[in-house]
């Protein structure tokens, strides 16, 4: 069976999209359309993996057309470019709302009491399986660059739970960089925290501060949508994640 689905990965690996296939996504994900033209077709392999392996579903009644799972498996395929990446393992269903969706979380008052407090969200990573999204939002921040975009955002936590937990480190390749991730990471979330209590200007948003994984999964969007930036006010958080997703979009040109 692994035979089987290893031949069949590196067919799909060495298929381009078609023209159309790839109009489209330039047009709904740009970020796609600034890769080098070295890595398009590593690119565009790995999309295919995602499409082929995937199952992609619509909810509270969205009917999901092919031009959307593209732009969702585009930018997810972004972070799956390095030479030995497992294309997402833990991952079986993309499910896409038309709009955000209403979750409910347990919240315990001061006496103890535990209530279920509902929390609108535009994205959900689950460990079981699956993330869920809003097309509204992946449509919209898809299509821009103002340091949002929940395609990167929750396929980062997807990365961060392939070990069993959500702790901001996700599976790393050397040993060098396993030593190097913790301290590279804490230091810039202790810094971010920081400077959101002297109310300073920051480059990560406000929920990036609730934790190392949400500190990681921002940290992925930035170093896509504002990459020098990143490398300007965090070069080491920038060098650790060009390792890991043997990617440098600072020198991108765009």
């Amino acid at each position: 069976m692994f035979f089987l689905r290893g031949r069949r990965r590196q067919k799909l690996l060495r298929t381009p999209l078609d023209e159309a296939q790839r109009r489209s996504l330039h047009e709904t994900a740009p970020l796609c359309a600034a890769l080098p033209a070295d890595l398009r077709p590593r690119h565009e392999g790995v999309v295919q993996v995602l499409l082929a392996e995937k199952h992609f579903e619509g909810a509270g009644g969205l009917a999901l057309t092919d031009a959307m799972r593209l732009t969702i498996a585009g930018q997810a395929a972004l972070l799956q470019l390095r030479a030995h990446a497992d294309y997402y393992p833990g991952l079986d269903t993309v499910l896409v709302y038309p709009d955000t969706f209403v979750v409910t979380e347990p919240e315990w008052d001061d006496s103890g009491v535990v209530h279920e407090a509902p929390d609108e969200r535009a994205g959900e990573s689950w460990q079981r399986g699956a993330i869920v999204l809003s097309w509204k939002d992946v449509a919209h921040e898809s299509r821009r660059r103002d340091g949002y975009n929940v395609v990167l955002h929750e396929f980062a936590h997807q990365l961060d739970e392939q070990d069993g937990g959500a702790d901001g480190t996700p599976l790393l390749p050397t040993a060098d960089l396993t030593n190097r991730w913790p301290e590279v990471f804490q230091a810039a979330f202790e810094k971010h925290q920081k400077a959101l209590r002297r109310r300073r200007e920051v480059l990560f948003d406000a929920d990036a501060a609730e934790s190392p994984t949400e500190f990681f999964a921002t940290a992925v969007e930035v170093f896509f949508e504002f990459p020098r930036d990143l490398r300007r006010e965090f070069p080491d958080v920038y060098a650790v994640l060009a390792e890991y997703l043997e990617l440098d979009p600072a020198g991108w040109g765009v």
